[in-house]
């Protein structure tokens, strides 16, 4: 019998796991008759003929799924390189236990939007806030951008956070490495919601006079800032918990206030979501496939594999840096830069992160003509049948996740100096990497694994600021 199914009496019953392209479905069978439970979860309790099922975890029935996978001939494998368990944080945890916790203030943080660099960064800093305050938290939400203008990013429509990651997942590393911190699924849940104060909107960096752009000066002060802040809004009327609204917290929180191990783990309290992790193994798979590599994908990086270009020239980054003011906006600057260093990796594939393939085939075309001689290819090139079609399903921040995953196994990878998405994905890299004086030219972020192009500490606020 498998763990965690647990018979209240005794009644014969027999069950299997069906996988989906989005959902996890769990089917019973007793006595000739079917029940069928599936999606994602954060608790799974169902009652089937005196029998209790109780799931806590969806990696349980990934874990399921995956030994049927060995057993089945008839199913798919694939193996999931960018799955991981949830976060179990002594650094983030010593914090937590050293922060004396508040219950009656509840933060919400709905205002996290752009693509997943800013997401992650925008998400995290509201728990770290959280933490700060010794605040209970709602699960974050994410603002959707318009899907017929992507420079349109602030639309004040929101998603739940599994438009991109794993709310299990979050739910169980802040259960491990911060057990104090409450976690509310919904601002109904909150207690005594009934009789809550009206909700606060703060800024959290409002509270500080000047920010440099290394970040708060005194991230240890901003508690003591907070509720001070805080008592004006306190009156004896209000009898339920204050709540607090957070408005985006970006590039202003120094994330090796807490030291290097924190900051090299708390970005782990986020995963992504499954379904976009599979997309990324298979295009891995697919581009072995298609070019004769043998590749072992759970190494971290892929030696002598592919040359990783995220070439940052679509609508929304012509928009918000226009190229005859920036330089490194300009695509004839990208497509220089990146065919420059593409020899780096040892291949002669270059795979291309973008959002714009009318971009990428003029990059194409300059790869291809002599002496460059390169390959180009992209994850609608490489993903085939079915998987394309989930691709293209997709939203268009969602479809770049797959991106976002498969650079970060990239033989050498480039990026520009005014991209979250590719600071991000570099920084996550640098901790794989030996040449530790990342910062030190001759690019904004410069070692064996990674050049991020710009002016040498043009903007400290990325590694200074941005989680990995």
């Amino acid at each position: 019998m498998p763990r965690r199914f647990r018979p209240r009496k005794r009644c014969k019953f027999t069950t299997r796991v069906v996988r989906s392209n989005t959902t996890l479905t769990l089917a019973f069978t007793h006595r000739g008759n079917s029940i069928k439970t599936s999606g994602y979860f954060a608790r799974i309790e169902t009652t089937v003929c005196e029998v209790q099922v109780n799931m806590t975890s969806i990696e349980d029935s990934v874990a399921r799924v995956r030994q049927l996978n060995k057993r089945d001939g008839g199913l798919e494998r694939v193996l999931d390189v960018f799955d991981f368990p949830p976060l179990h944080s002594e650094s983030i945890k010593s914090i937590c236990d050293e922060t004396q916790w508040n219950q009656s203030v509840v933060f919400t943080c709905d205002k996290s939007f752009g693509g997943i660099g800013n997401l992650r960064n925008s998400i995290l800093n509201c728990v770290r806030y959280a933490i700060s305050a010794g605040a209970s938290l709602v699960v974050p939400s994410i603002v959707l951008r318009n899907t017929s203008d992507i420079s349109q990013i602030r639309t004040g429509v929101t998603t739940d956070l599994s438009y991109i990651f794993d709310t299990q997942h979050f739910l169980d590393s802040i259960r491990l490495s911060c057990p104090p911190l409450q976690i509310y699924l919904s601002i109904n849940d909150i207690k005594d919601f009934e009789n809550a104060h009206d909700a606060i909107s703060l800024l959290p960096e409002s509270l500080v006079d000047h920010i440099p752009a290394t970040g708060l000066p005194e991230p240890a002060a901003w508690r003591g800032q907070f509720y001070t802040w805080l008592e004006q809004f306190s009156t004896p009327e209000v009898t339920g918990p204050m709540i607090i609204d957070l408005g985006r917290s970006y590039l202003q929180y120094p994330i090796y206030s807490d030291g290097e191990a924190f900051a090299l783990s708390f970005g782990s309290i986020l995963k992504v979501r499954s379904d976009l992790r599979v997309l990324a193994v298979k295009t891995l798979q697919s581009l072995a496939d298609t070019y004769s590599l043998t590749l072992d994908l759970t190494q971290n990086i892929l030696p002598n594999t592919f040359f990783g270009a995220h070439l940052r020239t679509e609508k929304d980054a012509v928009e918000g840096w226009p190229a005859p003011d920036w330089i490194y906006s300009r695509f004839e600057t990208q497509s220089r830069i990146y065919l420059e260093q593409a020899p780096r990796s040892n291949s002669s594939v270059i795979y291309v992160a973008s959002g714009d393939l009318n971009e990428v085939a003029k990059f194409t075309q300059d790869a291809s003509t002599s002496p460059n001689n390169f390959t180009v290819t992209t994850k609608f090139d490489l993903l085939k049948g079915k998987d394309l079609e989930e691709l293209q399903r997709l939203k268009w921040d969602q479809q770049a996740v797959v991106d976002f995953l498969v650079m970060l196994k990239a033989s050498d990878f480039a990026g520009i100096g005014h991209s979250s998405f590719a600071w991000n994905i570099a920084l996550k890299r640098h901790i794989s990497a030996t040449q530790k004086k990342h910062l030190d030219g001759p690019q904004m972020l410069s070692d064996e694994l990674s050049q991020i192009y710009g002016i040498v500490r043009g903007y400290p606020e990325y590694a200074a600021c941005l989680w990995p």
